[in-house]
């Protein structure tokens, strides 16, 4: 299962916190201006049901970032809406009968809440989807690929490779593996990060993680494969997220998939 977007990159959580609360002080602010509510169910109303509505889109990464077609878009997109409004209606009747606050309608205030989780929800679907479009070696998940085809592609696999060639114009440049710091994803290319410069080849990173020599090369992310004979340490950076430092300074981030790996590369 691939891990999940706000998880796998450094403090991305925090932005996402930040458009939370300003989504719920416009909708509490909304409530407050058009209907003439007082603050406090206001301020409860938008912070509960934008929570919610949070958590919601946190949860539809598991649907669309495992199966991203247009029916499974529009399902989640539509399933999505309801469940929010349904949780909306329940915060609302929980502050009117169990707390005993006085608010408005709940039918009144239906949309002001389609004018914010339609838009979002949409956002969030092409979101998705567009990172799962931009990261094609993802595709072929554990989900999706029967046990039979992985347990024969190793066999299928060809022989490790011990040198690259890059065409540079009217040049070719020989780039050894054991010369390799590390390989970079870019586009439908990879960059070639070496000590005397950078090269760019039109390879996939699915095909070098399958032919450079495994006890050497580990895809520490999903756009990165690192030489583990040059990392000086792995250090913690940020909640369980971790980063390698190479010998020549360079720090590089590691996804939560790509730590287990190195750990049992480097044997820790």
């Amino acid at each position: 299962m691939r891990a999940h977007p706000i998880i796998d990159y450094p403090y991305r959580w925090f932005p996402m916190l930040v458009l939370a609360l300003v989504l719920a002080i416009i909708q509490a602010t909304l409530l407050w201006g058009y209907t003439g509510t007082d603050w406090l169910p206001a301020i409860i109303d938008g912070i509960t049901t934008i929570g919610w509505l949070a958590a919601l889109a946190y949860l539809a990464w598991f649907v669309v970032g495992q199966v991203s077609i247009l029916q499974t878009n529009v399902i989640t997109v539509v399933s999505g809406i309801l469940l929010w409004i349904a949780g909306s209606f329940m915060v609302c009747d929980i502050m009117v009968r169990i707390v005993g606050i006085p608010y408005i309608s709940f039918a009144s205030t239906i949309p002001f809440r389609l004018l914010f989780g339609i838009p979002t929800w949409i956002a969030i679907i092409l979101w998705y989807h567009l990172i799962v479009v931009k990261d094609p070696e993802a595709q072929e998940d554990e989900f999706i690929v029967p046990q039979a085809v992985k347990e024969e592609k190793p066999e299928e696999q060809e022989e490790t490779i011990d040198r690259i060639t890059v065409k540079d114009g009217s040049r070719i440049h020989i780039i050894k593996v054991d010369e390799l710091l590390y390989i970079q994803a870019c586009g439908d290319y990879t960059t070639l990060i070496t000590p005397t410069g950078e090269y760019i080849k039109e390879q996939t990173m699915k095909y070098f993680e399958g032919h450079l020599p495994s006890d050497n090369f580990v895809r520490i992310h999903r756009s990165t494969i690192v030489n583990v004979t040059q990392i000086s340490r792995v250090e913690l950076f940020g909640k369980e997220t971790y980063q390698v430092l190479l010998k020549n300074g360079t720090k590089l981030r590691v996804s939560l998939t790509g730590y287990r790996l190195l750990k049992e590369r480097l044997g820790i």
